[in-house]
Formats: structure tokens, sequence, C-alpha cells
């Protein structure tokens, strides 16, 4: 994972192999969100990389806040910021940040964040790069 934010995420060696450094998630397309109650919430981000597609899958457990606005039928992020927080309940917690360009955008906290890669186009078939 990135140096600038200071956490390594379980499972982000494999992303960091796949795209030869943590990606930028600059123009990335949110193509999935699925939040439960308990369990496993998971967020599948496609990165803008042509040459090497990939969805990037975000795996939170305890969930426990969270801030999200304007979901759409297209959701393209301008950055993913992932940092270490006290939250709402005074824990120590993992943040995933998504700054808006056009569709969802907000932030997620939670006990736990793991990621993991899957290699190929995105399997919705709405990016055509």
């Amino acid at each position: 994972m990135s140096s600038d934010t200071g956490v390594k995420l379980p499972g982000s060696d494999a992303v960091v192999r796949w795209f030869g450094g943590w990606p930028s998630f600059h123009d990335a397309e949110i193509i999935g969100l699925s939040l439960v109650r308990t369990g496993e919430s998971v967020l599948r981000v496609y990165p803008y990389y042509p040459n090497k597609p990939a969805t990037v899958v975000f795996i939170f457990e305890g969930i426990t806040d969270m801030e999200l606005a304007d979901f759409s039928s297209q959701n393209v992020i301008s950055s993913l910021k992932i940092e270490e927080v006290i939250d709402q309940t005074k824990e120590k917690a993992v943040r995933l940040t998504m700054a808006p360009c056009y569709g969802l955008a907000g932030r997620i906290d939670a006990a736990n964040l793991r990621v993991e890669l899957l290699p190929g186009k995105s399997p919705d078939g709405v990016s055509l790069w």
C-alpha cells in the first residue's frame, strides 16, 4: 500500500504486484457496494488502468460509521484515501474516503479492512476500456 497513508492492508501486496505500485484511484469507477449489518461489506472499485484491468475489492468488517452520498448509474471518484482514525465509538478504525467526481462519494469507517484483486475487465461491462 502507498507509504503516504501509513496503513498496510491485508491483501495489498497482490494489488501492488499487479499494478506495479499502489494504484492511483483518480477516475476510478465504483462498480459495486454491498452493505450488511453483520459480516462483510464489500466495495468494488475499478481503477483506470487500460493495460492492466482489474477490480480492487475492499472488504470491511465491523463498520462503525459512514457518510455516503450521490449513488448513480456511473460513480467515478477523484481519489481514494485510507487512514487510521479514532471513530465515533472512540475506538481505532480504518477509514476509506472516496473524493467526489461524479456519483458516489464519502467515507466508511470499520474495525477491519482488507483488499483483494480480481484481474480482468470490469465484471459488469460498464467500463469500455
